[in-house]
């Protein structure tokens, strides 16, 4: 099983412990519905975090937009490090 899922978790963990809201993810579908491509954007604590460009599935997105929250919280000292890495 790949670490590539729980970013969302990791970020879900980081919230409650901060004690800010629940993370909140925004999904569009483009692309035609034989080959479709999902953007996401989750908001935290006010701040928006898009995904990397052309996921193949929703839930891809999602982690993608964590993933990235996560990254830019851990540059920006808000996050231990220790959350980003994979278990």
């Amino acid at each position: 099983v790949s670490n590539c899922y729980v970013f969302k978790r990791r970020l879900h963990e980081y919230a409650q412990k901060a004690g800010l809201p629940t993370p909140v993810y925004e999904t569009i579908k483009e692309g035609t519905s034989n080959e479709p491509s999902f953007r996401s954007t989750v908001v935290v604590n006010g701040v928006r975090y898009d995904s990397l460009v052309g996921c193949c599935n929703r839930k891809a997105a999602e982690q993608s937009a964590a993933e990235v929250a996560l990254m830019e919280l851990a540059k920006s000292g808000a996050v231990n490090q220790s959350i980003t890495q994979p278990a």
